[in-house]
């Protein structure tokens, strides 16, 4: 069962780490050279590709770390407790600051963004750095807790 949960835990947080790193390094940078209307509309196009299939997997991983920071004993014990907590991480500032700026993006009319606009783009930017290297983090124990003697 451990191994199994491990396996979980290390193809979740990996999936996770590498679809971050990657909007981080090549999806922003687009979207930033983006005028307002098509940004807006480029990024409702990305976010429909994203759900429900990245929840899944974030919850996924997370699950998997919970249960085996309950399972295992010794120093892995630590490690696996400290995964969940930087995938709770990656969850929190997800749900409490990507996607309340997600919904805002919903409701704009891409054609009518006006001069008093505010760009969520810079903010977005730095939320999803935040989840990023907390899915790092989350991804480097991840990967130390399970070369650790089961």
């Amino acid at each position: 069962m451990a191994e199994a949960l491990q396996l979980v835990a290390l193809l979740s947080t990996g999936l996770v780490c590498g679809v971050f790193f990657a909007i981080a390094v090549s999806v922003l940078p687009t979207l930033f050279a983006l005028p307002p209307g098509q940004y807006v509309t480029v990024h409702r196009l990305l976010g429909k590709g994203y759900h429900p299939a990245m929840p899944l997997i974030v919850n996924a991983g997370t699950l998997a770390d919970l249960a085996l920071a309950v399972l295992r004993d010794g120093p892995a014990r630590g490690l696996w407790a400290l995964a969940f907590v930087a995938m709770v991480a990656v969850q929190g500032v997800s749900h409490l600051c990507n996607v309340p700026i997600n919904r805002t993006l919903v409701g704009l009319d891409p054609d009518a963004i006006g001069p008093e606009w505010t760009d969520p783009r810079p903010k977005w930017r730095g939320y999803h750095l935040i989840r990023t290297a907390a899915a790092a983090v989350a991804l480097l124990v991840t990967c130390l807790a399970t070369v650790l003697p089961l």
